[in-house]
This record gives structure tokens, sequence and C-alpha cells, in this order.
């Protein structure tokens, strides 16, 4: 009970700071820092001090003293301290300080009277002394979570040779360390469709040593197969990047392991570990599986081409200058753009700046052989060599590596880094080879250009490798490190054979692809079928060519293909509502609502005049009460009826009881009853269409169609309400909170219980529509 609330010291209105300590039934307030000289104090003990049974002091104890008039004294003393005494969560860097009253003498001030102490054990470090203020910085850093004392010993003088009185003596305590630990991953801990191509990173909480974070502390495993791969630490981010795509479908498990470290040598208390798994399918999107240099590469050769590696055959029209980008910075680097196999190609049109970091992007503009883009853009960044070799090497080549369409009278050149010695560019050293065939050719060399001059023009075609080998020498003798090998092809006749699509039948589908085609290019056609029809499969001269609607194969002649379609079951031709149609009721006596009902759509009542209980049901349409309109709708609605109830054609058996059952289009007739019960999937009736979305249901019964409290009609395969027809002999009523699809049309009553809802229309000849709080929506 005693402290800084119930023992107070007060200089006039303000309370002074200090330590309160009890020992031996004394209690005692230590200023923190000393009293003003020649001021009153007032002390207080408050009733709010409790012995050990409880009981309070009987009133507050207050007194006063006066200390003495300011002298200035002689003798040196420490007038504050920092860290101050008793001090706690102090840095581990941290300088200890004392300053003091007077000036001092600096060479008293040294390791033998300012110490610091850790229990026993002095702690090393360097004693200055400047102004007022004497400093120990420590050798190494505080221990964590440790008390320290700090002494000032009798031996400092001041510049008048005066010791101080006693020794100054204060402890303090260092902070507790903070522990590093892995604050977040990408991806998170059961995450699922991660990317093929995925960085693995785990972000610290802390500042770590970079070089304890690497392949042995940073792992990725596919059960118990570890993926190789390279580890990186930037800023507080450690990322795995693997060596290969990863495998789709596959739970992979990270570990970041506590053999890793801060800067203070802490280690993690645990593992890190999480899983994830990849996409299930690899991608229909294309994405780049690698590229070369790889990200964050060093030492890049400064005639480096920049290659993209695909996960699928590319459309070579969309990797161009505008697709595959290089960057210094932000300035664009030109180049020439190629790309072959599923291997992209930037090549610089001048040799690398050393030293420099480049950044390549190849953006989602590019596109696979179906017109599928890249989902994100592919950005990977590089770091040339840092200086120029000593050694020569070619900067560029003509034509380039992997060139295709070659002219045929080409000369042949290489451009060096330097001057070279011009005797050492020979035909024994720039060599042309068609297979394992030498081509015969001139050799000359200018400037800083090598040129191969074939004697006779090339073959159309043809694969040529041309080699400079590391006998050519600088003009200080310095020959290239390694021989200089690319190689290319000669232009053929451009044979171009023609695709010729058909539909059969024609109002079946559409096609695309037609057109002219380079001799053994890809191709692909694209076949979609119309409504009603669905993709049977391509058919060459009545053989079958594919059964995938996009159809893709290597042109080597022409070729006239057919796209087979077939007709799905459509069902019966659909009953013309006619003038009836904008309705979605019509009654021949009342229309009446209990309760909130919602009606979207037209109303029509004929002959009868009673519309009740509008509001609270709320129309959304034009009302028809009693008008020639009206009196035309009903017309139509028998006809409609009379129409429904006269087919017979193809008719199918109608169930008394549809709930549980999967209906295809087509005629469902019975001369009672029909509807739907049960629970569960037993109370479910499912309209399939078979992907047709004009297929039709007529369902005509002779007497009434009553659904049950919660059953409900399910659309499938396109299937819409507006083609399914109830055709019911008296009357219709739909049970409590019931869905139903389709338009109902009675002769007599038709009810909507509480809660139901008809996506269709409730249209009766003769008697009335009653609604409870339900809702129908025309189609």
């Amino acid at each position: 009970s005693i402290n800084p609330s119930t023992f107070t010291l007060k200089q006039g209105t303000n309370l002074v700071s200090g330590l309160i300590t009890y020992k031996d039934m004394t209690a005692t307030f230590t200023p923190t820092a000393d009293l003003l000289p020649g001021t009153e104090y007032t002390a207080t003990v408050t009733t709010g001090v409790k012995d050990l049974l409880n009981n309070s002091i009987v009133k507050d104890s207050t007194w006063k003293f006066t200390t003495s008039v300011l002298i200035i004294p002689i003798l040196p003393y420490v007038v504050s301290t920092d860290p101050a005494h008793l001090a706690v969560d102090v840095a581990y860097n941290k300088a200890i300080t004392a300053t003091f009253s007077k000036a001092m003498d600096p060479t008293t001030i040294n390791s033998s009277t300012f110490k610091v102490m850790n229990g026993s054990t002095a702690v090393l470090g360097y004693i200055t002394y400047s102004g007022l203020v004497g400093t120990f910085t420590p050798a190494a850093p505080l221990l964590p979570n440790t008390v320290y004392t700090a002494t000032i010993t009798t031996g400092v003088k001041d510049i008048d040779g005066n010791a101080m009185a006693a020794n100054k003596v204060w402890s303090f305590t260092t902070i507790a360390p903070v522990l590093p630990y892995v604050v977040s991953t990408d991806p998170k801990n059961l995450d699922t469709n991660v990317a093929l191509d995925k960085l693995i990173t785990a972000t610290f909480n802390k500042t770590m040593n970079a070089t304890t974070i690497n392949s042995s502390t940073f792992l990725l495993m596919n059960g118990l197969t570890p993926v190789s791969g390279v580890v990186t630490y930037v800023g507080m981010v450690a990322t795995f990047n693997p060596t290969s795509t990863l495998i789709p479908g596959t739970v992979y498990t990270a570990t970041v392991t506590n053999s890793v470290k801060d800067l203070e040598g802490n280690a993690m208390a645990v593992n890190k570990i999480w899983s994830f798994t990849s996409l299930p399918v690899a991608p229909i999107n294309p994405y780049v599986i690698s590229t070369d240099p790889k990200n964050l590469d060093t030492n890049v050769a400064l005639d480096k081409s920049i290659t993209a590696t695909f996960s699928k055959v590319m459309n070579p029209a969309t990797i161009n200058s505008s697709t595959f980008i290089l960057m210094n910075g932000l300035i664009p680097v030109s180049g020439v753009v190629t790309y072959v196999g599923t291997v992209g190609t930037f090549n610089p049109n001048a040799t690398l700046i050393p030293g420099t970091v480049y950044t390549a992007t190849v953006t989602n503009g590019v596109k696979d052989m179906d017109g599928n883009a890249m989902t994100v853009n592919k950005i990977w960044s590089f770091t040339s060599m840092p200086v120029a070799p000593v050694s020569p090497y070619i900067v560029s080549t003509d034509p380039s590596n992997l060139a295709t369409n070659v002219a045929l009278d080409k000369s042949i050149t290489a451009t060096f880094s330097k001057p070279m010695n011009p005797t050492t560019v020979n035909s024994t050293s720039f060599i042309l080879m068609n297979g394992l065939i030498p081509v015969p050719g001139n050799v000359t060399y200018v400037g800083l250009v090598g040129t191969f001059n074939p004697t006779a023009p090339l073959t159309q075609g043809t694969l040529y490798t041309a080699t400079v080998t590391n006998s050519v020498k600088d003009l200080e003798g310095n020959a290239m490190v390694n021989n200089k090998t690319w190689s290319f092809t000669t232009m053929t006749p451009i044979v171009k054979y023609t695709v010729t699509l058909v539909s059969f039948p024609v109002d079946g589908g559409t096609t695309l692809g037609a057109g002219q085609y380079d001799a053994n290019s890809t191709v692909t056609v694209k076949a979609t079928a119309k409504a009603g029809y669905s993709f049977v499969n391509w058919t060459d001269a009545g053989l079958e060519a594919s059964k995938l609607a996009n159809y893709t194969f290597e042109i080597k002649k022409n070729t006239t293909l057919m796209a087979n379609f077939k007709a799905l079951a459509a069902g019966p031709l659909t009953i013309n509502l006619d003038c009836a149609a904008p309705y979605a009721i019509m009654a021949g006596s009342t229309i009446t609502s209990t309760g909130p009902s919602v009606i979207k759509g037209d109303v029509a009542l004929s002959p009868g005049t009673a519309l009740e209980g509008f509001p609270p049901g709320i129309i959304i349409g034009v009302k028809q009460i009693t008008t020639p309109d009206a009196a035309a709708a009903k017309l139509c609605l028998t006809a409609a009826f009379n129409d429904g109830m006269g087919r017979s054609l193809n008719a199918i058996s109608l169930p008394g009881q549809l709930g549980g059952l999967t209906l295809a289009p087509g005629l469902y007739s019975n001369s009672s009853t029909s509807g739907i019960s049960g629970t569960g999937a037993n109370g479910i009736l499912t309209l399939d269409a078979g992907g047709n979305p004009n297929a039709t249901w007529i369902f005509k019964m002779g007497s009434t169609f009553v659904t049950d409290p919660g059953t409900s009609v399910v659309l499938a395969g396109g299937a819409q309400a507006k083609n399914i027809f109830w055709v019911v002999g008296t009357s219709a009523t739909l049970g409590t909170t019931s869905v139903l699809y389709g338009n109902i049309l009675a002769q007599a009553s038709i009810s909507l219980k509480t809660g139901a809802t008809l996506y269709g229309r409730a249209l009766t000849q003769t008697a009335a529509v009653s609604l409870e709080a339900s809702t129908i929506t025309k189609p």
C-alpha cells in the first residue's frame, strides 16, 4: 500500500518524482534528482497506507522541510546517468554515460575509474570524456535481459584536483531478446490452386543474417523428395525459386529451419513449416517455364541472348519487340526478338553495359495457338559482368543464332568486341558447315567485322553452322576464351495449302479457320454448335479426323474438313400463348392476395372484376381488369389450353409422383392427377434440356396438379421456364415454400400457398388465382 499514490513529496503544487522503498517499518522516498537549494518541500503519507491486517492509518500525515541555501560544492559529483538507476529495457548497443557537476580532468576518467560489471565480470569497453560527460562504450553488444552495474570511483577528479566524495554506483537491466520468426508466407498454409511457376517466400519480423538463409535452411519437399531450387534473401524476405515448374495437383511442404539467425545471432525458436497444393492440372493459359539468364543472376556475359521458354507452343506473331522487352532502368534496350519451338529470344543490338542491372519482361500480350494469353507479365532481372573482359569476344553475328529464311547469297559476319589481329581471322578460324561438310568460301576482316563469303550460293532449306574458333586473337595477342558457334536455316520456297471448312447440316453450327496456310505450319480450326445442336466430330474425306471442336493439325496438303453436328432432343412443339403471353396472372373470377405477395408481370381478369389484397400485395406490371384486352387474352388462353389438352403425338405416360425424377424434353400425359411430393432428393423434379435452350416440356393431366410443401423443380442443361407447360384439367395448388418453373394453364383455380414461388405464369380460364405471401415472375 506504500506507493507513489500514498507517499508523495511536493515542491509547492508540483509533485517531485522519486523511488519509494519500504524496509523494517521504514518507508523511504528517494528523489530521482537532487532537491533545489533553499526550497520548502511538503511530504505526505495518506490514509491509503494499510497494515498487514488491512487497517488504514487514522489520518493523513503531512510534514514540511526546507533545504539548505545553495552552496556551490567544491567537490565534483555525478549529476545524472544514462541509463538512469534501475532503468529497464536498455538497448544492447547502449553507451553508458555519467554527467558531472563540473569540468573534470579527462586523464582521471578511464577504465580504472569508470567500470561496468556483469555480476563479478568486468565488461570490456572504451572510455571517453567530452564537455561534462564521461562515456563508456561497450566493445561488444550487451547481453539480453541482464542486470549491469556501473561505477564511477572517487579516483575521478576535477580540473582543480578535487576528487568525488563517494563512488557513484547505479544499475540497469538490458532488454529481453526479440527472437526472429516468420511473419507470413506466400503461398499461405493450406493454399490451393498455386501457380506452377510460383516463387515461395517467407517474410521475417526483423532483418536476418543472409548467410544463414540458404538451401539447407529453406527447403521445399514433394512428399519425401526434395525440390531443387535457388534461395535468395532481400530486405526481410527469403525466396525459394524452384529450378523447374511445380507438378500439377501436388501437395508441397516448405520449411524454414530454426538454424536461420538474425543479425544479433538469435535463432528462431522453432521451425516454420507450411504446405500448399499446386494447380490440379496444367493451366490452359500459357506461362514462362524458365528464363536464361535466371532471375537475379549475376556476371551475365555482355553478349548474352535473353531467352524465355514457354509452357506450350505460342503464336509467333504475338512474340515481338512490343511483348518481349529489355530495360536498363527506364531506358529500353534495342534488340531483335525471335521465336523457335517454345523459346522466345531477345538479341540485344549492342553488347550489354558492364555491371548493370537489366530487367526483362514478357507481357501478357503473348498468346498460344488457341489465342489464350498469359495471365500475368513475366518479369525477371539480372546483372551483367562488372567489367568488360580483357579477352576479345563476339558481340553479334549476322545471321543471328537460330535465324530462319536466310538468303541463299548471304555473307556470314561476326562482329568482335575489339580490334583483332587480321592474320588470325582466316579460313581456318572462321568456318561454315553444312552438317559434316565444310562450305568453301573466302574470309576477310575489316574494322571489327570478320566476314565469310561462300564461294557458291547456299542450299535452300538447309541448316548451317558457323564457328569462329578461339584461335583468333586481338592486337595484344589475347585469344577468345571459347569458340563462338551459331546456326541458321536458309529460306525455302513457300508452299501454301488451302483449308476448306463445311458444316453438316448447314444450320447445325459455324466454323472458323478456313484459308491458306504455309506448308507444314500448324493450323487450328474451330467448330461452334448452334442452339439445339451439338458438335460430333471433324471428318476428312469421310474419315474421322478429330472429336475435338478445336482441332489442331499440321497441314501437308489441300484439306477439306467437315464439321458434323447433331440435333438435340427438343421435345414437342411449344404451345403458342399468343396474346395471353404478356400476363403473369390471368383469372376468370377473382385474383386475391393474402400478405405481401409479389407479381412481376401484367395481370388480366375477365369477366370477373375482384382484384383483392393489393396492397399489401404488389403488382409490377399493367392491370387489365375487364377490358377488351383482357377478354381477347382469355380467348388466346382458351386456344392454348385446348391445344395442350389435344396433344397426343409421342406421348409419354405421366407419373402421379414426379419427385426424384429427371425428365428429358417431351409430352407427358395422364387422365388423372400428378404432382411433386416427398422430401430431400425425392422432393425435386429435374428437367434436363441436354444443352438445347429451346427444349420443350408439356405435362398434361386430366384432373389436378399439386406440389407438396418444400418441393421444387430444378432446371438443367439450359432448360428455360418459358418452354415448360403444365396443362391442368381442373385446379393446381403449389404447396408452402415450394418452387415451380413453367406456365400453368388450368381449367379452374390456381393457388399458391405461403412462400410458394412460380417462375412462369398462372393462367386459369374460369376460376380464381389465389396467392398467400407468394411470388410469381413471368419469364
